[in-house]
């Protein structure tokens, strides 16, 4: 036969009042949602199906076992929830993991390209330094090449002079030579004749 009335709501209010204190304790702590809860919910829902079944009442039994249900859903929903909680947090693990990867890479490429850059830089100001020298050092030579060929000139030019100049000069000592030579000749000439003369006239007396 079916619990009466009044004994049932005796048993209902007994069953809220066992509970209260550990509900209570439960949520103090944080574990709402926690195994504990769980299996004092099962426990209530064993209580109500056990006393169904002892006083042969249906709605208990019923009761229990809609209880018992609920506590295994209660308790699947927690699992999948712990579990995407699980997955979510090795995904924000993973996630970071490849943020941190791909900071590192990017830091990495910064690095090289900056490298890179200076080698670049480098090699560019080694290039104009060679131009700049190689270009030196032809204006130099071309600056001793004319410098020369300057001295040159104005050696061939100073001996030219100096020829023209002794030419000069040989053709003048040449002139006053010849000039000498004939006025030798002609004083000789007058010479030889003067003593003709005087061996003419001598020979006449």
């Amino acid at each position: 036969m079916a619990m009466p009335t009044i004994p049932k709501t005796i048993f209902n209010s007994s069953l809220k009042l066992a509970r209260a204190p550990l509900d209570v304790a439960l949520g103090a702590l944080g574990g709402s949602g926690s195994g504990a809860k769980h299996l004092i919910d099962r426990a209530e829902a064993g209580a109500r199906s056990a006393t169904g079944v002892l006083f042969a009442d249906p709605e208990l039994r019923e009761e229990g076992r809609a209880a018992l249900l609920a506590t295994k859903e209660r308790e699947r929903a927690t699992e999948l929830r712990e579990k995407a909680e699980v997955q979510e947090r090795e995904a924000e693990e993973r996630q970071a993991r490849a943020a941190e990867a791909a900071e590192k890479a990017a830091a990495e490429a910064r690095r090289n390209a900056e490298q890179e850059k200076r080698k670049a830089e480098k090699r560019r100001r080694e290039r104009e330094a060679q131009a700049k020298k190689a270009e030196a050092k032809k204006k130099e030579k071309a600056a001793k090449a004319a410098s020369k060929a300057k001295r040159s000139n104005a050696k061939a030019e100073k001996t030219a002079k100096l020829e023209k100049l002794e030419a000069k000069e040989e053709s003048i000592a040449a002139k006053e030579q010849a000039t000498a030579t004939e006025r030798e000749a002609e004083r000789l000439e007058k010479a030889a004749a003067a003593a003709k003369e005087a061996r003419k006239n001598g020979d006449g007396g």
